[in-house]
């Protein structure tokens, strides 16, 4: 990993409260993977995530980072308040710009991608038969659409 990489990760553990983590495991025990996968492991898990983000080098690599929901209940536990989604987001967006394959849904209107393609399948799993375009655009589009629709 070269050295730019590291301080932006570095920085990434910082920003995100990571880097404080006392590993307590509370946002394990409240992380909805653990339903939603049946291999879900302790190299997933949030706290998992932390740790390896402070050591290991291929994890930007590891289709893991591609499997959370960022739903924040990791957060809403952490007695140290770490942002658990904020630290998925980054490792994210350090693939992306890194070159690395970004498994993900983009938005139609913004075309950012939005969706990791494990939680989509999941989700199309769960709502087997229902009209897929709830996902066809980012949160933030969404709400700027509906915004000039109901204006």
């Amino acid at each position: 990993m070269s050295a730019g990489l590291k301080e932006k990760i570095a920085a990434l553990l910082a920003a995100t409260g990571a880097a404080g983590c006392v590993e307590c495991g509370k946002c394990v025990a409240v992380c909805p993977m653990a339903a939603m996968y049946p291999d879900f492991c302790w190299e997933m898990s949030p706290r998992g995530l932390i740790r390896r983000s402070a050591t290991e080098e291929g994890l930007l690599d590891d289709p893991v980072i591609w499997r959370c929901t960022q739903c924040n209940a990791g957060t809403d536990v952490c007695p140290e308040a770490v942002s658990c989604r904020d630290l998925v987001a980054g490792l994210r967006r350090l693939a992306a710009e890194t070159g690395r394959n970004v498994p993900s849904r983009t938005c139609v209107l913004c075309a950012k991608p939005f969706v990791p393609q494990a939680v989509e399948a999941y989700l199309k799993g769960r709502l087997a038969g229902a009209d897929d375009r709830y996902a066809d655009a980012c949160p933030a589009c969404r709400q700027q659409r509906y915004a000039r629709r109901n204006s």
